[in-house]
């Protein structure tokens, strides 16, 4: 019974060993992650990000967009970082969407 045991996890082990070096390729052809964090720098980030698209847009943003981004800016400079940077990144959203046909 303990042979078998043995005999079990020594195959089991094997399995996953020879799995590794396919698991490693696989991580390598992803993108590095980006950490965001619910600081006033964020949130910055974010409507620097907004301009920027709005700037280079033919044409004006949506209301959506114009009042997302004007509230979660307050938000921001008030202190409340994660609210202004949950709207911020849903102005940002809808700006990389571009228009929405009717």
């Amino acid at each position: 019974m303990v042979l078998e045991q043995t005999l079990v996890r020594r195959a089991a082990l094997s399995v996953l060993l020879a799995l590794v070096p396919f698991t490693l390729s696989a991580a390598g052809d992803m993108p590095p992650v980006v950490v965001t964090t619910d600081t006033p720098e964020y949130c910055r980030r974010l409507i620097d990000r907004i301009s920027e698209l709005i700037g280079s847009a033919p044409q004006p943003p949506p209301v959506t967009v114009r009042s997302l981004s004007n509230e979660g800016q307050r938000l921001c400079d008030e202190g409340h970082t994660r609210p202004g940077i949950l709207r911020l990144r849903r102005a940002l959203m809808l700006l990389e969407q571009g228009p929405q046909s009717p």
